[in-house]
């Protein structure tokens, strides 16, 4: 069993930061103290965590959750893996490490000029590919067992999660304007 201050320090400063620079909360939240906070959040029971606190602020969420990690590949064929990387940590963090990773070892970027500046281009735009992994994130079944899994190729990119459509849904209903229902909506909401 967990408590507030059995978390991640560091996770809260990064939430507290994010939080503020996304407009979604106000100044006053950095004054906030770590249990108010998650109070707010609708992250505790009573004295305890919910699982969703354990892998939003807890450092090693796979004490409690197993698979709640993000393994990343390289792949020249389905078949032929050249290198991979496994990370750790709770899950602000992991979003934080795989979108660095990925673009400092996995992804090339296309170099050009203009005039004496050189620009960098990479095949997928940062917004696209942190939104993505943010999904694979928030609807995850982090009841599975197995990690999210991206597969990285010459020309594109797999993300994979264990998780569902809502019932009901079709893949004509996902591709086209829907409503948002997280699998996880307190991980989600935070």
């Amino acid at each position: 069993e967990l408590h507030a201050d059995d978390c991640s320090e560091a996770a809260f400063k990064l939430f507290k930061t994010k939080a503020v620079k996304s407009g979604r909360m106000s100044e006053e939240v950095l004054a906030d103290d770590n249990a108010s906070l998650l109070e707010n959040l609708e992250l505790k029971e009573g004295n305890y965590l919910k699982r969703a606190a354990t892998l939003l602020f807890y450092d090693k969420p796979e004490k409690f959750v197993s698979g709640a990690y993000i393994k990343i590949g390289f792949f020249v064929t389905d078949d032929d893996l050249r290198y991979q990387d496994e990370i750790h940590g709770n899950l602000f963090e992991q979003v934080e490490k795989v979108l660095e990773i990925l673009f400092s070892k996995y992804l090339k970027a296309y170099i050009s000029y203009e005039g004496l500046q050189r620009i960098e281009a990479f095949l997928f735009p940062y917004p696209a590919l942190r939104e993505a992994l943010l999904n694979a994130v928030v609807h995850k079944d982090y009841s599975s067992g197995i990690p999210i899994q991206i597969s990285v190729y010459h020309d594109k990119i797999v993300l994979w999660g264990s998780g569902q459509l809502p019932q009901d849904w079709t893949l004509e209903r996902l591709m086209g304007k829907h409503p948002s229902t997280p699998y996880n909506p307190l991980i989600a909401n935070a």
